[in-house]
C-alpha cells in the first residue's frame, strides 16, 4: 500500500517507508490505521510484519490493507521483524512505528521534514507522550549502565544519546550503513543500541518536540506479569551493556546491581515506601527481575555471581560521586540510570 500527498504520484519514490510490527494488537488498529489515513504532505509506502499473533490481528490487516503484510509463523523479535522489510524500502527515510501510537496528521511530513533540513541528523523522533497519564519520555543524553561505568565523557551532555524506538525516522542511507536493528535483541533496548551506533557512525540523533505522538506502551505484553515485563526488559538492557561495554565491567556492573537487588529485597517493605506517599518506589517484582536477569547474564558466561572486585568499588565510588552531584545540583545528573 502506497500513499501519495497528490493524486497521481503514487508511482513516483515515496519519501518515507513506514514498518510496523505488531503482536496481539488487535485493540489498537482502529485507531493506528486512522491516524496512518490522516497523513498529508509526504509520500510514504507502508509495510507491516506480524509475529504469529493469536488474537485476530491478522484478520485486521488483511482487511485493512491491500498488500505488503508478512505474517511470521513465530515470534522473532522486534528489531528482526523489522529488519525483514529492509530490501522492501524504497524511500529516502524510514520510520519504524509501533501500533498502540497515534498521531497528528503532520506527524510524518514533520519528520521528513525534519531529516531533510538536517543532514548531520541520524536518527529524527517527536515528542512520545506514555500511557493513560501522557508522561513525556523524552530523549535520553546517558545510556544504561551509566550510573556505574561513564560510556561517554561528562556530565553536562549537550547532545542526544537516544529516542524511544515507538516513533523513530531515519535517514535509508544511515540504516543500510549500520546493518538495521542488531539481531540478538528480542524486545528491549534495540532502540537504544541502533541510535548509539548511528552516533558512532557520524551521525546526531534529531528530536522534533513540535510535534507529538501518544504511545499507549506494553500493549504487546498486557497478558504478561510485572516481573516477566521487567524481566523482558532487563534482559535487553543486559544485551546492551555486554555489546557496548568492556565484558570485565559488564562483569563487575551485574554483580554489583545482584548485590543491590539483594540488598533491596531484605529490607523491610516500610523501608521502602515514600512517606506520605504510600508506595514502593522500588517494586519488589521488577528488583526480583533484576535480579534473574543480572544472575543469568553471569552464569551463561560461567562467572560467579561474588565475589566483588576493585571495579566494583569504582562502581560504588561513582555512584556516591552522582548522589553528591545531585545533592549540589538539586536534580540528578543522569536521565537514564
Amino acid at each position: 500500500m502506497q500513499h501519495s500527498a497528490q493524486p497521481g504520484e503514487a508511482s513516483e519514490t515515496p519519501d518515507l517507508s513506514v514498518s510496523v510490527v505488531t503482536y496481539n494488537s488487535a485493540h489498537c488498529l482502529d485507531a493506528f490505521f486512522e491516524s496512518l489515513s490522516a497523513q498529508r504532505g509526504v509520500r510514504w509506502e507502508l509495510f507491516v510484519v506480524d509475529n504469529a499473533s493469536t488474537d485476530g490481528t491478522p484478520d485486521m490487516l488483511r482487511r485493512q490493507m491491500q498488500g505488503n503484510v508478512t505474517l511470521n509463523q513465530r515470534n522473532t523479535g522486534y528489531g528482526c521483524a523489522h529488519n525483514q522489510n529492509r530490501e522492501r524500502f524504497r524511500g529516502r527515510h524510514v520510520l519504524f512505528l509501533n501500533p498502540d501510537v497515534t498521531f497528528a496528521p503532520g506527524v510524518f511530513a514533520a519528520l521528513a521534514g525534519f531529516l531533510d533540513a538536517n543532514p548531520r541528523a541520524g536518527v529524527a523522533g517527536p515528542k512520545v507522550l506514555e500511557g493513560p497519564e501522557r508522561a513525556p519520555f523524552l530523549p535520553r543524553r546517558f545510556y544504561p549502565g551509566e550510573g556505574m561505568v561513564a560510556l561517554d565523557r561528562g556530565l553536562r551532555r549537550r547532545d542526544y544519546g537516544w529516542i524511544g524506538g515507538c516513533c523513530l525516522a531515519i535517514r535509508r542511507q544511515v540504516l543500510e550503513e549500520i546493518g538495521g536493528f542488531d539481531r540478538d535483541y528480542f524486545l528491549y533496548s534495540e532502540d537504544t543500541d541502533l541510535c548509539l551506533r548511528v552516533r558512532r557512525a557520524g551521525y546526531r540523533i534529531g528530536w522534533c518536540p513540535e510535534v507529538e505522538v501518544v504511545h499507549q506502551g506494553r500493549q504487546s505484553q498486557t497478558r504478561l506479569s510485572e516481573y516477566a515485563m521487567a524481566r523482558n526488559l532487563f534482559s535487553g538492557v543486559a544485551i546492551f551493556l555486554g555489546k557496548h561495554y568492556a565484558e570485565r565491567d559488564v562483569r563487575s556492573m551485574l554483580r554489583f546491581q545482584l548485590l543491590a537487588a539483594r540488598v533491596v529485597l531484605a529490607l523491610p517493605e516500610g523501608l521502602l515506601r515514600v512517606p506520605g506517599r504510600g508506595a514502593a518506589p522500588f517494586r519488589r517484582d521488577r528488583v526480583r527481575a533484576r535480579l534473574d536477569a543480572c544472575r543469568e547474564w553471569l552464569g551463561n558466561r560461567g562467572y560467579r555471581s561474588f565475589p566483588l572486585d576493585g571495579r566494583s568499588y569504582k562502581i560504588a565510588a561513582r555512584q556516591m560521586h552522582l548522589l553528591f552531584e545531585w545533592a549540589w545540583k538539586g536534580g540528578f545528573p543522569l536521565d537514564d540510570y
